[in-house]
Formats: C-alpha cells, sequence, structure tokens
C-alpha cells in the first residue's frame, strides 16, 4: 500500500511538472539552432533590432531591459525615427542591459526575462549570450521586405508562437502582402516609354553618406517597378545590408530621371547637389529631387510602405490620385506600432517632400 501511494504521488508530480506552463519546448531558430524554452513568456530582453519585431507583435509591455541607445538619445541620427520606439516610450524608462555591440551579461540576468531575442548575429553570438546568462537565446531577423522579407516572416511567426501572438503575426504579414499587391497592381503594366529611371542617395550604413551612399534591389522601388539605375551594374564593392559607395563618375553617367534622397545623409547632399559636375544632373536640373525619411533597423514596414506608396505617388501621379500620403502613412502607423507618427516623422526629418520645398511650419 505504501509503494502504490508512493507511485501515485510521483505521477501527480510528474503530471504536474509537464502540464506546468514552465515546462520546456523545444524550437528551432533561424540560425538552425535548437533550443529548449518555456512555455510560457513574460518577461523579455530583445537585442540587435530585435525589439522593433516585439514591438509590432504588441508585446512592448513584455519587455523588462533595453539597449543603451534605446534609452538615451546620442548625437547618432539613427536615435530618432525608429516608428516602435516612438510609439512606447516607457521602454526608455527601463533598465539598460549594455549597448548595440557590447550587451552585459550580468545586467541581463538581473532582469531577470524567460527568453533573448537576439535580432542581429550568428550562432556563436547566440551561443556566447546564452552562455553567460544561462537564459535561451532566439536568433530572429529584422531582415527587409525585399529579398529578406521571407526571413522577416519567420521571425514574425516564430516570436508570435513563443510569446501567445500568432494571430498578430498573421495579422502583420497579410497587411504587407495586401499593400505589395496593391502598389504591384497599380504600377505593372507601365509602358517602357513612360517608365522613369530612379536613384536613391544619402543612405546610411555604418556612417553617414552623401549622395554616393546607394542601394540597389531597394524594396520600396521594388514595389512600384521602378528601374532603378543601379540595379544593372556590377557591383564589385562589399554591398552592407544591399548598400554600397557609388562610383561618382558612373552615378553622373547614369543621370537618373528622379533623384530620392534620404533624410540621414540630407547635409551631406545638399552640399554636393550645389557642386558644378551634380548640377549636371537632369533631377536637379528639373527640380526631381525629393526627400524619404529613414528606416533603420531594416524592415520598418510601415516606413517602408510609406515610402514605396510616396515614390509610387510621385512617379506615376496619375495612378495615385487617391493617394494622400499623410492619410496612408498614419494608417500604417497605426497598424504597425498603435500610433499616427507621421508628423512627429515629419518634424525630426522634413518628412515626404521635394527637397526645394520649405518645410510646413511646426
Amino acid at each position: 500500500m505504501k509503494n502504490l501511494k508512493r507511485i501515485l504521488v510521483l505521477m501527480i508530480f510528474l503530471l504536474g511538472l509537464f502540464s506546468s506552463p514552465l515546462a520546456a519546448q523545444t524550437i528551432i531558430d533561424l540560425s538552425g539552432r535548437r533550443v529548449d524554452v518555456t512555455e510560457k513568456i513574460e518577461r523579455i530582453v530583445a537585442l540587435r533590432g530585435a525589439l522593433s519585431l516585439v514591438c509590432y507583435l504588441n508585446l512592448a509591455d513584455r519587455v523588462v531591459g533595453v539597449e543603451h541607445h534605446e534609452a538615451k538619445q546620442t548625437s547618432w541620427i539613427g536615435t530618432q525615427g525608429r516608428s516602435y520606439r516612438m510609439a512606447n516610450p516607457h521602454l526608455g524608462h527601463l533598465p539598460i542591459i549594455g549597448s548595440r555591440n557590447k550587451p552585459l551579461p550580468e545586467k541581463i540576468i538581473a532582469t531577470q526575462p524567460d527568453i533573448i531575442f537576439l535580432g542581429r548575429g550568428n550562432e556563436h553570438l547566440a551561443d556566447q549570450i546564452e552562455r553567460q546568462t544561462s537564459i535561451p537565446v532566439i536568433v530572429v531577423e529584422a531582415g527587409d521586405l525585399g529579398r529578406n522579407k521571407q526571413r522577416f516572416y519567420r521571425s514574425l511567426r516564430l516570436i508570435g508562437t513563443l510569446c501567445e501572438a500568432e494571430q498578430r503575426s498573421q495579422d502583420i504579414i497579410q497587411q504587407i502582402d495586401l499593400n505589395i499587391a496593391e502598389l504591384a497592381r497599380r504600377t505593372k503594366d507601365i509602358p517602357p516609354h513612360e517608365q522613369k529611371t530612379v536613384y536613391i542617395g544619402g543612405l546610411q550604413f555604418k556612417v553617414a553618406h552623401g549622395i554616393l551612399g546607394t542601394a540597389c534591389n531597394y524594396p520600396p522601388f521594388q514595389m512600384v517597378n521602378a528601374r532603378n539605375v543601379v540595379d544593372d551594374l556590377v557591383i564589385k564593392h562589399k554591398l552592407v545590408r544591399g548598400r554600397f559607395t557609388m562610383n561618382k563618375e558612373t552615378f553622373v553617367s547614369l543621370d537618373p530621371d528622379v533623384l530620392f534622397i534620404c533624410a540621414s545623409g540630407i547635409d551631406l547632399v545638399k552640399n554636393e547637389l550645389k557642386t558644378p559636375i551634380y548640377q549636371k544632373i537632369r533631377a536637379n536640373r528639373l527640380d526631381r529631387v525629393y526627400l524619404l525619411i529613414p528606416h533603420y533597423y531594416a524592415a520598418d514596414p510601415a516606413t517602408v510602405l510609406s515610402e514605396a506608396w510616396y515614390v509610387g505617388k510621385i512617379l506615376y501621379p496619375e495612378r495615385f490620385q487617391d493617394i494622400e500620403i499623410e492619410t496612408v502613412a498614419d494608417q500604417l502607423y497605426s497598424f504597425f506600432v498603435g500610433r499616427p507618427l507621421y508628423q512627429e516623422m515629419n518634424e525630426i526629418f522634413g518628412g515626404f517632400r521635394k527637397l526645394t520645398e520649405d518645410r510646413c511650419p511646426q
């Protein structure tokens, strides 16, 4: 009888263990690592861009610590204009757990997270952080809305599954796909003689760049079937997330119809456009230079999609007559981060506008 009681107690204990919300599940992250995580995730640390994904999934209230640049504004322009952070100001008051390039294990441990999401990094870095903290580390990727879109989607689905936000991850993916499909529908049948050539300059990668800081396979251009003049070039430079520094003479020879400039490099570009060599460019001569809002940490869906709608309206206004960019942008920001942010983006960067237009009075 005593043995039977002991067996029953043991069975009850084991049943409780396996039904416990702390029981482990094994998942495979985007680096291919197998990681054991608890069933119930209530406390999150998100490193190297992963915080954006967590916020898109409406999980910002579970974040227990942030990197230094999420809490402290510096001279780097990237500390401004991140939609996920602007929509969640409370993140700036959380404990700092190191920097983007140097997470501090003891600071992370002190916040007692159930899981760590790592947005940029490799298997080695993930293993190192996990070994130092004894906390599960999941590699995800902010990706982009171009060639790396599916990795972005996989990351959303993975975090959504782990944090019981599956429906939200599906809604995000559906919203992106609907926008891309509609942009393609409006621009897919433009006759060759009506197609304009375009170029993006002023992009930031590692450091600020002027007009020669550009990108091939640029997602907002691809979404509206715009002819990016650098896409047909053989690029010998090492690309940084698709971005590279253009050769000056080659750029001038390509002479795009329309020039778009990212606000992160606007001060450099304004000075360059005054020089004789760039004054000859057709887009500059014909006042076809337009300002764009930067999007940091790869796929910022609201800003990237807003930019695509703006580019489409500039290139083919007759096909986008019904589009008011301020309205579309605020609808997208409201969906992805829960707050209309276009006016705030306008105040920081100047919004979407022709470069020669005066900024709206603040």
